[in-house]
């Protein structure tokens, strides 16, 4: 097996450095890149040519499926990992559904998620050992595999929020906070701030991350969704400098 080209996707840096020291030495691995968020991630693509991405899923960004598109149409392939603060079957449903191939708490010993990678590029597919153990997703996936099969389209959660909300939405994914929000939509912080409780109550959501987590697995925002009220296009932030790639084996 070729030594793994790993991409790392995480915003905590502390975290990274950490798990660094876990892949230190081992021959397995060879160069690994890390971004800090999806934008850069998507710059770095060409230049880290990883086999295997591991992305963090905890917060949701609205690029996020790009980035995923773009890895597992790089040529050739790049495997996807996924990490998050909790698996739940909305994490392994949206996992499944991008084609990512393991899916982990990011609690997880750093030990655990290196050997995942090695299965990873190894051909294996851990997501899999998640679904079994989850009926409920199983019986969903046969579900709309049928519904393929027989030519109907694939069910989707109806949803209950305003065009001017899924544009709120959206942006709050891209990154903007409520003031830039209501700059971009010509509309007050406070009117924002109202929608953004709308949104909560009717998603029955946590909180902000969580709402974009909903609105992402539901592909009610994201590529191909609605934009926002006005059919503006959201344009990324400004990108940072990220880190150079490392060697890890010794």
């Amino acid at each position: 097996m070729a030594a793994i080209r790993l991409l790392a996707v995480e915003p905590d840096e502390r975290y990274w450095r950490t798990f660094l020291l876990e892949l230190k030495g081992d021959p397995r691995f060879g160069d690994a890149a890390w971004a800090p968020d999806v934008q850069q991630a998507l710059q770095m693509l060409v230049s880290a040519r990883p086999s295997i991405a591991l992305v963090d899923l905890t917060v949701p960004d609205i690029h996020l499926m790009d980035l995923i598109s773009k890895l597992v149409h790089f040529d050739p392939p790049a495997a996807i990992v996924g990490i998050a603060d909790t698996i739940d079957d909305g994490r392994v449903s949206f996992a499944v559904g991008a084609g990512i191939a393991a899916c982990l708490p990011k609690g997880a010993p750093a030990r655990l998620i290196a050997g995942t990678l090695i299965e990873v590029a190894g051909g294996a597919a851990p997501i899999h050992r998640e679904v079994a153990a989850r009926p409920q997703i199983l019986n969903r996936i046969i579900a709309d595999f049928q519904r393929r099969v027989r030519g109907a389209p694939v069910q989707r959660a109806a949803c209950p929020l305003t065009k001017r909300e899924l544009g709120v939405l959206a942006m709050v994914a891209d990154g903007h906070a409520n003031k830039e929000i209501g700059s971009a939509l010509e509309i007050s912080e406070r009117t924002v701030k109202n929608h953004m409780t709308n949104i909560l109550n009717k998603l029955t959501a946590r909180d902000r991350a969580h709402a974009v987590r909903i609105g992402m697995e539901n592909a009610w925002i994201g590529n191909g969704a609605p934009g926002d009220a006005d059919g503006r296009a959201h344009q990324p932030g400004p990108a940072s400098t990220a880190a150079p790639h490392q060697r890890l084996a010794a």
